[in-house]
């Protein structure tokens, strides 16, 4: 079932046919496979794309009204975020902006066939935005370069469906033609939109098929994984003629050991794959690691015809822990927005006062349609162009769209959001002294890496900047960023604590209560845009009030494990971590009586001390 909703667009409004379940797209995270582009010496037809689009797209009218074309070439991709596969350019069906159920052909040049068997190779973008969504790309051969012909095969855009992939990146595809074509022919890829995020291909390849060719097609091993024992999974292709019985499959961490298994009995014919998992496994200790895994050996010695699709490499990561994750949304919107009343108030306010402590919240206030909202700031500006939002609402779940007119997509939404593990731990504390906003961030990382921390403040209800949408108060509508929106760039090794110190004033801005503010920090990858870990910051007392109040003293800390405490009376300890679990008790602890946390895994915890008549909260470090 369609419904028509209106859809705020920087300068304008139009009508925009959406599926019930959301209006916006999702955005998702890069992730690349580092493929070599497969050639061969009898190629018959290339498009890289680099200098221009070079094959004719179909026009096809847009969500807006106006006639695009359906396909043209990209040096950068957004929704998804991508870059081309290789070389300067890249072909994109803008499904994004097509209503569900139109299409667009992109046909080649004119192809010179000589009689013997050949296929079509390409590489193309699969993301996670919209799982469900089944955008895709149709190939086929015709012996004119009118529309249709013989369908060679289809990819979906969803890494969710067929032929489902474990992560978002390139991929390589290749389509067989059937018999022996001869003559001029032509190849024709159709996009067709289920209002998802965009399709990108690159680098075509039409040649013959050789005797001989074992595709590596997908390593399934995750960009962040667990120290520990790793499983090597992924799946091979017989990308030639001969029926492929024996081949070996090798893999490598690095330049260390190269483990090799060799598989027999495959009776694996031209075009078919086969899903593997390899006997030995990666011990995988926590860092940084390139992974390889390739093929070799077929049937026993015969030469692969193309050597260069026989690898892939990806990047890893391994993490020596993890902890709860804090998802954080980011919510683009405006008071001049008429879609936006509609969504805050009729499902994402609702949803928010359902899940008061259950995630991070930060809303920018654009600067459009009309006028824009009146609160809207340079910063939020920052943030759109680092997203490329292009409409509002917006709502961003960890990085990902996630603006659904929808409760129930709320409600899943944020149940994914949760069940994902963080590889950061965050504490921080805020101190606000006249308009000067003092914040200390302590993160403990369980990765190496070059990430950004943001601080953002943020008040935490709004009526000032009423407008024209009907809306009379706005939640934690975005103030400053701290130092600004570019963010602090932390290099981060694993299990070493970081503690960043930042001040600001806060003097000059739309602030309508002093005391109404928040503040949330945040971890982003900077390469890929992955939120890793967000955190609401709580009061810092005052030196003084440490003084003052301060009656214990739990010591070592940071401590390798063994706690304990300096107190004249009996006391009890409850031991939370940063999402507040309690995760450790003991009761009538006496001065000097050792406490073992070493059961916890690294990072920051907070231990509340109880005592006759009093209580008090100490931040403790594991390391």
């Amino acid at each position: 079932m369609k419904i028509f909703a209106y859809n705020c667009i920087a300068n304008q409004f139009f009508i925009r046919l959406i599926n019930k379940k959301t209006l916006m797209k999702k955005i998702t995270l890069l992730f690349l496979f580092f493929i070599t582009l497969q050639s061969t010496a009898q190629v018959v037809a290339t498009q890289n794309f680099d200098v221009a689009l070079g094959w004719t797209s179909t026009t096809v009218t847009s969500d807006a009204g106006t006639t695009i074309s359906a396909w043209s070439r990209r040096t950068a991709g957004t929704t998804p975020t991508c870059t081309p596969f290789a070389g300067a350019g890249m072909a994109r069906f803008n499904s994004y902006n097509i209503p569900s159920g139109s299409s667009g052909r992109l046909t080649s040049t004119a192809i010179t066939f000589a009689g013997a068997s050949y296929r079509v190779n390409l590489k193309m973008y699969r993301d996670s935005g919209y799982p469900t969504d089944a955008d895709n790309i149709k190939v086929y051969y015709n012996t004119t370069n009118a529309a249709g012909g013989t369908l060679l095969g289809t990819v979906n855009r969803s890494k969710d469906l067929a032929p489902v992939v474990s992560a978002d990146g390139w991929y390589s595809y290749s389509f067989n033609i059937p018999g022996t074509p001869s003559g001029t022919g032509y190849i024709n890829i159709l996009g067709t939109s289920a209002y998802g995020n965009n399709i990108f291909i690159d680098e075509i390849v039409v040649d013959q098929i050789p005797a001989n060719d074992a595709l590596m097609s997908a390593l399934n091993v995750n960009s962040i994984i667990p120290s520990g024992v790793t499983a090597i999974a992924g799946t091979i292709k017989n990308n030639g003629l001969t029926t492929i019985n024996t081949i070996d499959i090798k893999w490598q961490v690095d330049s260390g050991t190269i483990y090799t298994q060799s598989l027999s009995g495959l009776n694996l014919a031209g075009g078919q794959t086969y899903d593997f998992t390899h006997n030995d496994q990666w011990n995988a200790t926590p860092g940084n690691y390139s992974l390889k895994a390739w093929v070799s050996n077929i049937n026993g010695g015969s030469v692969d015809a193309d050597a260069t699709n026989d690898l892939i490499t990806k990047s890893i990561s391994v993490a020596s822990g993890s902890t709860t994750r804090v998802p954080l949304y980011e919510k683009f919107s405006s008071a001049t927005c008429g879609p936006c009343a509609s969504f805050n108030g009729n499902y994402f306010n609702p949803f928010l006062s359902n899940h008061p402590n259950d995630f991070s919240l930060i809303s920018y206030q654009v600067n459009w349609p009309g006028t824009g909202d009146p609160y809207y700031t340079a910063e939020t500006g920052t943030r759109v162009s680092y997203y490329g939002v292009t409409g509002a609402p917006t709502l961003y779940v960890d990085s990902k769209d996630g603006t659904n007119f929808n409760s129930t997509a709320l409600e899943s939404d944020l149940t994914n959001a949760l069940t994902k593990p963080a590889y950061f731990s965050i504490n921080a504390t805020k101190s606000l002294v006249g308009n000067d906003m003092t914040v200390e961030v302590n993160t403990m990382p369980y990765l190496t890496g070059n990430f950004k921390v943001y601080v953002a403040v943020v008040e935490k209800l709004t009526t000032g900047n009423v407008a024209s949408n009907g809306e009379t108060e706005f939640h934690n509508v975005f103030m400053k960023m701290m130092p600004d929106a570019s963010g602090t760039s932390v290099n981060f090794t694993h299990d070493v604590l970081n503690t960043t110190n930042l001040q600001t004033t806060l003097t000059g801005l739309f602030i309508e209560d002093m005391a109404d503010l928040e503040v949330i920090v945040f971890v982003q990858d900077p390469v890929t845009k992955a939120i890793m870990q967000s955190k609401i910051a709580t009061e810092a007392l005052s030196t003084n009030s440490i003084a003052n109040s301060s009656k214990f003293k739990m010591y070592p800390n940071p401590s390798n494990g063994i706690v304990k405490i300096n107190t004249e009376s009996p006391v009890d300890v409850v031991v939370m971590d940063i999402t507040g679990k309690t995760v450790y008790t003991m009761n009538q602890v006496t001065n000097d009586t050792p406490m073992n946390l070493s059961s916890l895994q690294k990072g920051i915890y907070m231990a509340k001390i109880i005592s006759e008549g009093s209580e008090e909260t100490q931040k403790i470090i594991l390391k």
